[in-house]
């Protein structure tokens, strides 16, 4: 018995060590994370000798063995439900969950470093003249995210984030660095409702909150361009919101585990199916597609599918454009956006003939020279207020 008790140790480590290794082995790598929206390590099995002898390859194995553990999403779960349980306040040290209202709140951000906050306003000041040169109007503008504006409810002992002040100090290096700007908050702020404007469980901003920044955006763009362009009022005629369960981008990192009542919502003219020739690329590429295929994809979905932000308005294409037989001005605008924008890019392309929206983070040109030979009338930057880069990540 107790030779029997002496091995029993090692024989059970050893049985796990290689059942998981078996299971491992028999396992179909999977590519992407669905949850937490990242793409997952793959194995090397030929690394060089110089991966070998740096460490890379041992880094790489290890993170190959965390990202393709048999069942991996399963045991994240757990882990969330864990971590609740025990009752700790940022969980995946992320975010705080207000179980009540089904609200997530992002963990606050720090103050960001003067360094970080000049070197993103003398990249936009380098945009900016580079287009001055040849006499395209630029306006840099910041949309209030929801990391920044939606803090309650929270813990009362959560520390304050530091958002609002490293948005107003961006603002402030960039007015001074001779950059147009716009704070989009400072446009919407008088009946600004976080519970409104943004998605309980999801970073971005709701339809309702999309459709109010927009109104604010084409009414300053309209100063600019020196048009009286007025935007689409907002009619809840053509309010509707999809049955579908929502799969939010903070929820998703969390795997599910809030319980929530989101819902995507649309608000849009009916014309918009008929009036555009939406290009994927540029014109001279020739690459049409739906609006349909482009917008509100998940409309087409059955009731039963979970859908996210991007099925719910638009992916993120390198370069969109779109041009409008039904416009108030015959400008050619350009937008370098976030995702932010997904959900008001073709309102804004209502108005005009010609809208150009590029995603720095999959087109790969030097920015500066693509858009002088865009020959636009105005360049628009709109990002939400937590990117403070050219390139977003």
């Amino acid at each position: 018995m107790r030779k029997i008790q002496m091995y029993l140790l090692p024989i059970t480590f050893f049985c796990i060590i290689f059942g998981g290794l078996v299971i491992h082995t028999m396992t179909v790598d999977r590519k992407q994370s669905e949850m937490e929206n990242r793409p997952l390590e793959t194995a090397n099995l030929s690394p060089s000798s110089q991966e070998i002898f740096s460490g890379a390859w041992s880094k790489q194995v290890e993170s190959y063995i965390s990202d393709q553990f048999p069942a991996r999403d399963t045991w994240m779960r757990n882990y969330v439900h864990f971590q609740r349980a025990i009752g700790k306040t940022y969980l995946n040290d992320k975010y705080a969950v207000d179980d009540t209202s089904g609200w997530i709140i992002s963990k606050p951000a720090p103050a960001k470093s003067d360094e970080e906050l000049a070197a993103f306003a003398n990249d936009l000041r380098k945009l900016s003249e580079g287009l001055a040169e040849k006499e395209i109007p630029f306006t840099f503008y910041s949309l209030p995210a929801k990391a920044t504006y939606s803090r309650e409810p929270s813990p009362n002992y959560m520390p304050e984030d530091a958002g609002i002040a490293n948005n107003e100090r961006l603002h402030k290096l960039v007015t001074a660095a001779g950059v147009d700007n716009i704070r989009l908050y400072d446009e919407m702020k008088t009946d600004f409702s976080a519970e409104q404007y943004f998605f309980k469980t999801d970073h971005h901003w709701t339809m309702r909150g999309a459709y109010t920044g927009y109104e604010a955006l084409i009414k300053t763009m309209s100063e600019r361009l020196g048009e009286a362009i007025q935007p689409i009022p907002y009619k809840e005629d053509n309010a509707y919101c999809l049955p579908n369960k929502f799969a939010g981008s903070w929820n998703k990192i969390l795997y599910m585990t809030v319980n929530n009542h989101d819902q995507i919502c649309y608000n849009e003219s009916p014309s918009f199916a008929t009036q555009f020739t939406i290009y994927d690329g540029t014109i001279e590429g020739g690459v049409t597609a739906p609006y349909e295929a482009v917008y509100g994809r998940a409309k087409k979905m059955s009731v039963d599918t979970v859908v996210n932000y991007a099925d719910a308005y638009s992916r993120d294409f390198a370069e969109l454009t779109i041009v409008n037989e039904d416009y108030d001005s015959d400008k050619h605008i350009v937008v370098i956006k976030d995702s932010y924008f997904n959900a008001i890019q073709f309102h804004v392309a209502s108005h005009f003939k010609k809208l150009t929206i590029l995603d720095l983070r999959y087109l790969e040109k030097d920015i500066i020279p693509y858009l002088q030979n865009l020959h636009p009338d105005c360049v628009v930057l709109a990002y939400n207020d937590r990117n403070l880069k050219l390139m977003p990540e």
